[in-house]
């Protein structure tokens, strides 16, 4: 298994506020990690991820390890435009 930590923001229903957890999840069962702008109820805007695995359950999370933060630093090549100078072909 490949454990990763994490700290999950949750809602508690009950109490009527966010709660912050440690949350270990295997890296093995993420589907996709996204950035996303998170608010408290002090109105703060956070950074913080939208994490879904391959059960189905997506969390919130305020930090990710540094290990897959690396992945949101690299750096992408250009958007270039299509010059649409491919062959067209014909079909009979």
């Amino acid at each position: 298994m490949n454990f990763h930590r994490f700290t999950i923001l949750t809602y508690n229903e009950a109490q009527r506020n966010y709660e912050k957890h440690m949350m270990l999840i295997n890296g093995d069962q993420i589907v996709s990690i996204k950035p996303i702008k998170m608010t408290t109820e002090s109105r703060d805007v956070l950074d913080g991820y939208w994490i879904r695995l391959t059960n189905g359950k997506k969390y919130r999370a305020l930090q990710i390890p540094a290990s897959l933060q690396v992945y949101f630093d690299e750096a992408l090549t250009d958007i270039k435009k299509s010059d649409d100078s491919s062959p067209s072909f014909s079909y009979q």
